[in-house]
This record gives C-alpha cells, structure tokens and sequence, in this order.
C-alpha cells in the first residue's frame, strides 16, 4: 500500500479508495474525479480474534457482511453484528465510514480505533497506553470522526463492536396509515420502549419488494395477482424494528408497544422459530400463498436478528444474483433528515414527487426525535442525465427546505459553509491532494 502511495505522490496521480465498491445508489465503486486510479481494498479481509471484555474484533474494509456473519457462526455463534439491507457483499467497514444505517443502530457507531494511511505514508490509530479496546475515545483528541465521509486518509483497518444475543429476538412489524404508524413509533421510542431505528416502507416501495421477493423466492417474475395475494397489507405503510432481551422482558415490551398503538393501525411481532413453524403448518395445510409470503419475508424480518441477505435489494429491476449496477433500469438513492413530525416527512416526498415521477420512498426513524427520508428515484437507461439533474436539484431544494442530508453519494457536494475547516484538514493531511480529490468537498468555491 505504502509503494502505491509513493507511486501516487512521485506522478501526481488522484487515488479512489474502496472498500468493496458496492455503495448502491449512491456511486458504487466510480470514482468522483476523471483520472483518478481505482484503489480497491476488497482484498484487505482480515478478521481478527474477538476480544470477548470489549465484544469487539478487528475488521478490514474486505471483510464482507457475509463473511463477518459466517466467521462469527463459526467461532462466536452467542455474538451477532449489526447488518443492513445492502447485501452481503458489501463491506461492513466502508458502509460504517459511509454512514450507513443497521437495523440494530447507526453503522458509524459500531466502529472506533481507525486505522488510517495518510497520503505521506504515515499512518494514524490506536497507541498503547493511550487507547483501550473497550472504550471508543482515547484520553484528549480523539480523530476518528476526521476520517467518516472524508477524503483525508485511506482507513485499512478498525474494530467493530458486536452484541451478545439474547434469549429472545424478535421483529415488530407496524402497519397503517403513515401518520399513526409514526405517532406509535415515536411514543415508543419516548418510553424507551423500543431503541433500534425502525425502517418504514410506503405502499410503492412495499409492492415493489413483493415483487423482488417472489421473484427470488420461485425464480419466475410472478403476476400481480400473486403478489396481491401474498402481500395483502402492500396498501399500508409498513414498519419493522427489533427488539431483544430476556424473553419476559420483551413480553411485557410488546404489551406496552401495544399499549401505544394510534387508531388504524396493526402490529404484529415474529421471530425465526415462529417463522420457520409458520411457513411448514401453512404449507403442509395447502396455504400456499400465505407460506409463500413467510418465506419470501424471512429474509428481510431476519435483519433483525443480525443474518444478512440480498432481500433488501429486491425492489431493484435487475434478474436474480446481478449485480445491481447492471440492473435492468437505474436506481438513485437520497435522503433527508427531519423530525418525527410526519408532516415534515410529507413535505420532505413532496419535494422529490415535485421533481421525479417514479419514485420509492422508506423513512427510518433513529429515536423519538429524528427522521430520515430515503427516496429512490427509477429512471431508463437514456434518461440518466435528467434524473441525475433531478436528483441535485431535489438536493439543493430540501437544503433550502432545513432538509439536510444524512449522507453525502458520489454526485454530491458538501454544502457550502463547510468548506474553510474541510479545507484545511485536506491541505494538512494530503497537501498533493492525491485521495479522492473532490470526494466529500463542497464544489461551490471557498464560503
């Protein structure tokens, strides 16, 4: 690595670092500047020995959600990790550093001690007698957070923390109107009822999963009629959020989310034994569409409970097992951040519905004060350029609304105001500005 940086720095040449390229949606593995030399990461794919005091291992940005998962089955099977619905391909490491969002938390949390290779070959992380393993922050100035959705260093190594499995784990799922399934969510979240972000998917996204799910389930691109069938409730709006602990611990949290339940609304609660028994007894008794639908939703409950899966891609136009980037039709991904007030949510959707006809939206609610609005927006192959033009302008437009973004993709600049101590972080960590020049960087000139 240190022999690519001098290379790099010797002929002027801009570095992409990736971890495994597989940021669907939001860029993938395509580099922010022309001529800048791909850097792939995928294989650095060490795992470390599990330090059980702290419930943490070693990760590189290689290591694949699939083969965290299939190493911790092995060696740790009371441990489990938080997953998300990216695939199992994707890099546990790079979609932390990204931002993104587990079923169990926010992916950013999960990681601390950084490893990190400056641009001049030298390299910044945990110091002995300086760091301990089972806590994030060192004494005085702690630097990880320089180095999430940054383009000071290339990160080659962190620790991840992990959580004991519990003796129940379960998924709740939430389903109404939008507006109740939100105030019953957020009451739950008040009363510290629930405390993993729940993911809340619109009836367009739901169908479109349905589909997906069927597809992958039969190998065959089912009717419209046996999605309906599958999935009668596609009409409502459709939450899903874990919850673990003791098993009459989380018996009395059921009553007490049910206790928060607004008018309309239905709540459900699942786990893999009840699963696993309901899809045999529906089967065996000539339901077939009902066990249909428990098979084909297994994959996407089973987020809660840590196993992860290509289910959550399902919604895409692509044939079973391609690689998204070569789906049949283009996907861009958003988001914008909120409260759990739902009328900002609405007017977060109409921004985007305002700018692009064929739109998919999910909300993720992080606690009882924060929202974020994740929109897709589908388009053709030969109109790229105008949902790309849609997509920075929907941006611009929730920015200018008090819609921040959660995080930035390829196409999208920093806003501006960010730009006098961005900038000078860069000058100070990659004066050549060799690692992902432009990456992060607000292109509007200095604020």
């Amino acid at each position: 690595m240190r022999a690519v940086l001098r290379d790099a720095v010797q002929h002027r040449t801009p570095l992409y670092p990736v971890s495994r390229g597989c940021n669907w949606g939001y860029g993938s593995h395509l580099p922010f500047r022309d001529g800048s030399v791909l850097l792939d990461l995928s294989a650095l794919d060490a795992i470390g020995e599990i330090d059980r005091d702290s419930l943490s291992v070693r990760i590189e940005p290689g290591v694949t959600q699939a083969a965290l998962f299939e190493y911790l089955r092995l060696h740790a099977p009371d441990l489990a990790m938080n997953v998300t619905g990216a695939g199992r391909v994707t890099s546990v490491l790079g979609n932390a550093l990204d931002r993104g969002m587990g079923y169990s938390g926010e992916k950013d949390q999960d990681v601390y001690a950084l490893e990190v290779l400056l641009a001049d070959g030298t390299t910044v992380g945990p110091v002995e007698g300086r760091n301990h393993r089972s806590r994030a922050h060192p004494a005085g100035l702690s630097v990880d957070a320089l180095f999430f959705q940054s383009n000071f260093g290339i990160v080659v190594g962190a620790r991840l923390r992990l959580r004991i499995r519990q003796e129940a784990e379960e998924a709740v799922i939430v389903q109404g109107p939008f507006e109740s399934v939100i105030g019953t969510l957020k009451q739950a979240y008040e009363e510290r009822l629930i405390v993993s972000p729940t993911h809340v998917a619109e009836p367009g996204r739901s169908r479109r999963l349905g589909f997906g799910l069927l597809r992958t389930l039969w190998a065959r691109e089912p009717t419209a009629r046996e999605v309906d069938r599958c999935f009668p409730e596609q009409n409502s709006f459709n939450g899903l959020v874990p919850i673990y602990g003791r098993q009459r611990v989380v018996n009395a949290a059921w009553r007490e989310i049910k206790r928060c339940a607004k008018a309309g609304t239905t709540l459900r609660r699942v786990n893999a034994r009840t699963l696993e028994f309901g899809a045999k007894w529906l089967a065996r008794g000539g339901a077939r569409y009902k066990a249909a639908r428990i098979l084909a939703l297994r994959p996407i409950l089973a987020f809660c409970w840590g196993e992860p899966s290509d289910a959550g891609m399902s919604f895409l136009d692509e044939a079973r097992g391609v690689d998204p980037n070569l789906a049949s039709r283009g996907a861009i991904y958003g988001n914008a951040v909120s409260s759990t007030d739902p009328g900002k949510a609405e007017q977060a959707a109409l921004i985007v519905r305002s700018r692009w006809n064929e739109c998919a939206f999910t909300w993720i609610l992080i606690d009882s004060k924060c929202m974020i609005t994740i929109y897709t927006l589908h388009f053709d192959e030969g109109a790229a350029a105008e949902a790309h033009a849609a997509s920075a302008a929907i941006i611009e437009e929730h920015r200018a609304a008090g819609f921040p973004q959660y995080r930035l993709d390829i196409n999208t600049a920093a806003a501006r105001g960010a730009d006098p101590v961005v900038r000078r972080l860069k000058a100070a960590f990659d004066p050549l500005d060799l690692i992902a020049p432009g990456r992060y960087e607000s292109q509007c000139g200095t604020a």
